[in-house]
């Protein structure tokens, strides 16, 4: 599961930023091994020796690379954790990951739009889940995951519940 995205280096010591969504890395200890994935989908193991918040992001301080040029090959790799590593969400939280698949109904009605999450988008403001779908031709649509158009989701059901979803085909 994606938990973060490595950024530049930082400091001459070999400390890479990571960024991330949410409070996922406060409760990584150090060391600690983890996976990355580069921008292809490789995947590779490195050893954390140091992680540490750094107001927007963390620093990290990967094993090995003791220099600015030589951490700054992770810059675009993504932080992978295993979920069951990962703490439990908080009541009403949610990993975005686990809303992938789920069939979109309409809060109003309880009925199935016949649309599945197929991705969680990342985006600055707030996530972006976009739904196609679930067979045949059709639009894809993008609606913002806030309170105003995403109601409940039940993993239990595989659903999640959109708010006035006529609205999203006339944008």
């Amino acid at each position: 599961m994606k938990v973060g995205v490595f950024g530049s280096s930082h400091g001459i010591k070999g400390f890479i930023k990571v960024f991330t969504e949410g409070e996922t890395l406060h409760t990584l200890k150090a060391p600690a091994t983890c996976t990355v994935e580069d921008p292809q989908g490789k995947t590779s193991t490195i050893a954390i020796e140091e992680f540490r918040p750094n107001g927007n992001h963390f620093l990290v301080k990967i094993k090995g690379y003791d220099t600015p040029e030589t951490v700054v090959k992770y810059r675009g790799y993504s932080l992978l954790w295993k979920k069951e590593d990962l703490p439990k969400p908080n009541e009403g939280e949610i990993y975005s990951e686990d809303l992938i698949g789920l069939l979109v109904i309409s809060k109003e009605t309880k009925q199935p739009l016949n649309y599945k999450i197929t991705q969680v988008m990342d985006n600055p403001a707030h996530p972006i889940l976009e739904c196609k779908p679930i067979q045949g031709e059709g639009e894809t649509i993008l609606v913002p995951f806030l309170n105003q158009f995403v109601g409940d989701w039940d993993l239990e059901n595989q659903t999640i519940e959109c708010i006035h979803w006529e609205q999203w085909f006339a944008l």
